[in-house]
């Protein structure tokens, strides 16, 4: 009998074990490693969608609105972006590859630079001459404006993260194409926190990306990506490869998808729900079962 109830024992624990692993795989999402990067080019814009581990560039989505590619925000299936020669903000629909043009407008701006999403609005560049940033909802209402006092204009690296302390805070470079590239960090005041927290060396830093670990800074004269971490310390180079035609790419902003980044894990299927109850009922009469046994 002790031989039943020891074998019986370990198989309930199995499943339980099973149960478990399966609502934590549920409950997760891992972020897929890619990263969108808008191209700044005269003539009609286009972004690449790239390996963040390689900078191996997978495919480029052309039939976009505008010129002069700037700003670039994926979440989920929705891309919104950006150009220099417009102050509109346009969305685009990943799953049909479908341009749905403006979105809407940013009023006290002529153009625009680089976009971030905070998890509800979005954080944008002005790219008239001014360091200001504008924080719009999705239907276009103006909630804050700020300056970032370091920004000497034209800047366009915007990028919204939450910092170790869980603090929101935003990261801004200092200049359209400077080289070195210098990111200060603010809050979403516009008050200064850290200033040089990445600094890109001879590379010409212009967008950034966050993937909730690291950072992604595109060197738009040099065709590459640098990688550096939550404290700013630089990790690797990646060199961009794959794109169309024999020019060096220059790729303005960048963008990891927000909904893996910021979002909160899904709720489980109900599917997992019943095959877990299933299993708390096969457990409970395991349990009784095995009381059942030590009184015999």
């Amino acid at each position: 009998m002790k031989s039943l109830k020891s074998v019986f024992g370990r198989t309930m624990k199995r499943y339980l074990l099973v149960c478990l692993a399966c609502i934590a795989v549920s409950c997760s999402t891992m972020w897929a490693g890619t990263l969108y990067g808008n191209n700044a080019t005269f003539g009609a814009p286009y972004i690449y969608v790239m390996d963040s581990a390689t900078g191996a560039i997978s495919n480029t989505i052309t039939n976009l609105s505008g010129d002069n590619g700037r700003g670039v925000v994926v979440v989920g299936d929705t891309l919104y972006y950006t150009t220099a020669t417009t102050n509109s903000v346009f969305s685009y629909t990943l799953s049909t590859s479908t341009d749905n043009g403006a979105l809407f407008t940013v009023a006290a701006a002529s153009a625009l630079s680089t976009m971030a999403y905070d998890g509800t609005d979005f954080w944008i560049g002005d790219y008239s001459g001014t360091n200001q940033a504008y924080l719009y909802s999705p239907t276009g209402t103006l909630l804050k404006t700020i300056s970032l006092g370091d920004c000497t204009g034209y800047c366009d690296g915007l990028e919204y993260f939450v910092d170790g302390s869980g603090n929101a805070r935003l990261i801004e470079n200092e200049g359209d194409g400077e080289t070195p590239g210098v990111y200060d960090v603010y809050d979403t005041s516009g008050n200064l926190i850290t200033h040089d927290f990445i600094n890109t060396g001879n590379a010409s830093g212009t967008g950034i990306a966050y993937d909730g670990t690291d950072f992604y800074v595109s060197n738009i004269f040099q065709g590459t990506i640098t990688v550096y971490d939550n404290t700013g310390a630089f990790i690797r180079t990646e060199t961009l490869t794959g794109y169309p035609g024999d020019f060096t790419p220059l790729v303005e902003d960048l963008s990891a998808d927000y909904a893996v980044v910021l979002g909160p894990p899904p709720t489980p299927e109900p599917a997992t729900f019943a095959t877990f109850g299933a299993g708390l009922l096969g457990l409970c009469l395991a349990v009784k079962r095995r009381k059942l046994f030590s009184k015999s």
